[in-house]
């Protein structure tokens, strides 16, 4: 009799399971795919090496995980992403992808990539330009990475759908008004084989596979697997069945604007100066603001004059108008601002650097001057006339002590300093939008109810 209500007990609790909605439907007719062999959360508690070791620093730095907190708190404040053309064709799409990717990639990579990208994205009806992104954001257009993280041009994680590729065919589960239902996808051009993934072709083929497969479950997915909230099915290609944050998703979107923005879709200005018109500094708004103006840096010893947009090293800076350089240096030591020839700085020592690192100034007009700093590089000098949107050089980290690579952006009339924010609206979101934002209040909030016990 035990054992028979043992099996009536089950018998009910699968019965019951079934009919659940997704939300609750934590047993999905398919393997769980997660990343394997990786770390997915930097907090110290669980940081114990998984099979193949931690992220490294560069392996969290392309999955967004460090710092967190970059994310808005309300995903509605984010517009409708820009829509893609008709068609695309080949050699448009390795020129957009030549603006964004280093330098060192070879042209004749960029085509080979970029032909991939369009057959296999038309095969599996999806977004080109969102599957060059993924090469950007995930490899830096690198085909040569294998890491723990992933393998080749968008780093598949090889042990994430492994269970679910068997003989050809990507097997995956869809909601339908019957409940989870099983699909099928063909799959058979390359073996799903680690060595097979790291040639830019088959990677290229299963990663337009898996979007399309993530497209069809979504949002379905989100709710069975409790999923934090997204706004694209591409935070699933890098996390897997449950969304951990949207910081990958904000990056790999970011870099679809890019591309967008290089191939002349989008155009809008910001509100002016003195008559004067105010275009982005990066390309791929809008762009997130990591710190404002007025917050306190050095432990208190001074405020901040500007905005840090959250970037990657390597992102062109450009002239937010038309203008003449009136500096390009570095910041040295604090006590002078020595101007320097474009060779010139790169032999400069980041330690003999102060805050700013290496920065231009471009005077616009009218009093009204603009500041870029902790720049990699530059390409103008002293005396350089710039228009709006001209590349002024490259975004980094020099001056940083404690922080990631970012561009800082200063705005000043008269010498008087400007906020930047109420320039450039269309192209930042505030900082005060961001969950980084709403957990320093909260700790605020805490300290001034410990002091008032």
């Amino acid at each position: 009799m035990r054992i028979l209500a043992s099996l009536l007990t089950l018998a009910f609790l699968a019965v019951f399971t079934a009919t659940l909605e997704p939300s609750h439907a934590q047993d999905a007719p398919w393997k769980r795919r997660i990343r394997k062999g990786v770390v997915l959360n930097d907090s110290p508690a669980v940081q114990a090496p998984g099979p193949k070791g931690p992220l490294t620093a560069e392996e969290m730095r392309r999955l967004g995980l460090r710092p967190r907190g970059r994310g808005l708190v309300d995903l509605s404040y984010w517009p409708d992403e820009p829509a893609s053309p008709a068609h695309v064709a080949p050699s448009d799409l390795a020129q957009a992808m030549a603006h964004v990717c280093p330098d060192s990639t070879r042209a004749q990579h960029l085509e080979r990539y970029a032909d991939a990208i369009v057959r296999y994205s038309l095969e599996f009806d999806v977004d080109p330009w969102l599957l060059a992104a993924l090469v950007y954001a995930q490899s830096d257009c690198n085909a040569d990475i294998d890491n723990s993280y992933g393998t080749g041009l968008t780093l598949i994680n090889r042990g994430m759908h492994e269970g679910n590729i068997r003989e050809g065919v990507y097997r995956f589960g869809v909601w339908t008004d019957q409940g989870w239902t099983r699909k099928e996808l063909d799959v058979s051009a390359f073996a799903f084989r680690r060595g097979v993934l790291s040639s830019p072709e088959p990677n290229l083929y299963f990663a337009a596979a898996m979007l399309n497969v993530f497209g069809q479950q979504c949002p379905h997915i989100d709710g069975a697997f409790d999923s934090a909230r997204h706004r694209h099915v591409v935070s699933h290609f890098v996390w897997g069945d449950r969304v951990g944050d949207t910081a990958p998703e904000d990056r790999i979107l970011t870099a679809r604007r890019r591309l967008l923005s290089s191939f002349a879709l989008l155009s809008r200005g910001g509100r002016g100066v003195g008559g004067i018109s105010f275009v982005s500094p990066l390309d791929g708004y809008p762009r997130i603001a990591i710190s404002g103006l007025g917050e306190f840096r050095d432990n208190g010893r001074r405020p901040h004059h500007g905005i840090d947009f959250a970037s990657e090293q390597g992102e062109p800076v450009r002239s937010v108008a038309a203008g003449t350089v009136t500096f390009a240096g570095v910041d040295w030591e604090r006590r002078a601002h020595i101007p320097l020839e474009p060779w010139g700085a790169v032999i400069v020592h980041e330690r003999h650097m102060g805050p700013r690192g290496l920065f231009i100034e471009v005077d616009h007009g009218h009093g009204v001057v603009s500041l870029y700093a902790h720049l990699a590089s530059y390409d103008v000098q002293v005396g350089d006339q710039v228009k709006a949107g001209q590349r002024l050089g490259e975004v980094g980290r020099t001056g940083i002590r404690d922080s990631g690579a970012h561009l800082h952006f200063g705005m000043f009339q008269n010498g008087e300093v400007l906020n930047p924010l109420d320039h450039l609206a269309a192209y930042v979101f505030p900082p005060k939008l961001t969950k980084r934002h709403q957990a320093e209040l909260a700790k605020q909030h805490r300290r001034s109810r410990r002091r008032q016990r």
